[in-house]
């Protein structure tokens, strides 16, 4: 289990159920002092009781210091931490960690961001940032139905904002990425937060983007029919075979390496590690395309050549 030397403690103020499935959990510090400051774009760890640590965004405002605020929609074939969130109650003592961003806002003009489903979350801690400052934004948000629209409580304070377009696939309106794309200019930068299929579609029509492309997917995608590689660890000179089925990660600590991981699911990127050579398979969720360019992370991530070095 991950050390909890840096976790902040916090109290389950209240429980507002949403659409979907949505349980929205205002978090405070017990003895009413102010919590750590974040960024917009930022999650937290969260240390369930059970020894599980799952991550998930700050939907609350940056500028309130009292208060943390995350949405967990239950995945009824997950891996059990949402189902252990809705199982907590107000008033349960919840450690979390200092506040990390690997979704920060970039330096721009204007943003344009693209929810899917749960990924609206991120989105409503940068709204008020931003509008704060005065900078531009532009909000699509994709569901199914209507009334399917998740965190419809926390986005009601931005119902009358003109820059908000909503797509519901099932009345035959859907998003069409690649026209939002065509339209994005020089000094604006793309944010795309939702299922691997948004994220997928993102990615192929906004290469041209670089890294004004950002992105973070939720749910974690299995691939355990990869075949067999090794890795070649570079300072120590090991080489560390990675049978079918399992991952890197396991494979370096089956062969006993230490590599700190926490989320194991390519969100926290606390497992991000350089590759000097090999071809890897890139399945970590938040990461840029030039970091990708060194850079892989062991707990998700994989190989489709017969090697691949790292700088361990």
């Amino acid at each position: 289990m991950r050390n909890r030397i840096h976790s902040v403690t916090t109290e389950i103020v209240s429980i507002e159920d949403d659409v979907n499935n949505i349980k929205i959990f205002t978090l405070s510090d017990p003895d009413g002092w102010p919590l750590p400051s974040f960024m917009p774009g930022a999650h937290l760890d969260i240390y369930l009781p059970s020894g599980l640590i799952r991550q998930y965004s700050l939907c609350s405002d940056p500028n309130n210091k009292t208060q943390y605020m995350i949405a967990v929609q239950m995945e009824i074939e997950g891996r059990g931490g949402s189902s252990e969130m809705h199982n907590l109650s107000e008033g349960m003592i919840l450690p979390v960690s200092l506040p990390r961003n690997h979704f920060s806002l970039g330096d721009a003009k204007r943003h344009i961001f693209i929810a899917g489903g749960i990924g609206i979350t991120p989105f409503l801690s940068m709204l008020p940032d931003l509008i704060s400052k005065g900078i531009d934004w532009e909000l699509h948000i994709c569901a199914k139905f209507g009334e399917k629209i998740s965190c419809q409580s926390l986005l009601k304070k931005y119902e009358k904002e003109p820059n908000i377009y909503k797509y519901i696939s099932h009345g035959g309106n859907r998003l069409s990425i690649e026209k939002v794309i065509s339209k994005i200019k020089s000094d604006e930068h793309l944010y795309c937060c939702g299922p691997s299929s948004m994220i997928n579609d993102a990615n192929i029509n906004g290469k041209a983007l670089g890294d004004r492309l950002h992105f973070e997917k939720f749910g974690i995608d299995e691939h355990l029919e990869d075949a067999a590689y090794q890795v070649v660890l570079k300072k120590s000179g090991s080489v560390v075979k990675v049978p079918k089925g399992q991952t890197m990660l396991g494979a370096l600590r089956v062969a006993g390496f230490d590599v700190p991981a926490s989320c194991e699911g390519g969100i926290c990127l606390e497992c991000k590690t350089r590759f000097l050579a090999g071809t890897p398979i890139h399945r970590d969720l938040v990461m840029q395309p030039s970091d990708r360019k060194e850079f892989i992370t062991p707990c998700v991530s994989s190989c489709s050549s017969e090697s691949i070095e790292l700088d361990l």
